[in-house]
């Protein structure tokens, strides 16, 4: 009888673990899929392939794949979540004629996605701890 617990991600983590390769390719997709995502929702010049290439290189640190998926998405919501402050200090602070309610109600689906996103990445994290 196996030792950890069934989990609903437990096929996901078997998948990525078979290979190496596949553990890499999580760790390249994932801020790959981030960078789009906020380029193509906002202009924030270079910083977001600086954070991309940081959580690129964060996840292929990670020592297994349970490990790099939950640092993929509680990476990822905590850099949407961070994202979603500096926009709102820029519209406070830069003097932009765009209300702050206005600034907050277009990014609220950062907010929503990157704290659903640090929740997913936590369950990841502990879903294999349970029954240690």
């Amino acid at each position: 009888m196996s030792s950890q617990p069934r989990t609903a991600a437990n096929p996901l983590v078997g998948f990525v673990a078979a290979s190496e390769r596949r553990r890499v390719l999580v760790a390249l997709g994932v801020p790959l899929l981030f960078l789009l995502a906020v380029e193509l929702a906002a202009n924030l010049g270079v910083l977001p392939l600086v954070l991309a290439a940081g959580l690129a290189a964060y996840l292929y640190a990670r020592p297994t794949a349970r490990a790099t998926l939950a640092a993929g998405a509680a990476g990822t919501g905590l850099l949407l979540l961070s994202l979603f402050l500096l926009q709102v200090y820029s519209t406070v602070a830069g003097g932009s004629t765009e209300p702050l309610a206005g600034t907050v109600a277009r990014l609220s689906g950062w907010v929503l996605l990157g704290t659903a996103l640090l929740a997913l990445g936590a369950w990841l994290s502990g879903a294999g701890r349970r029954g240690e």
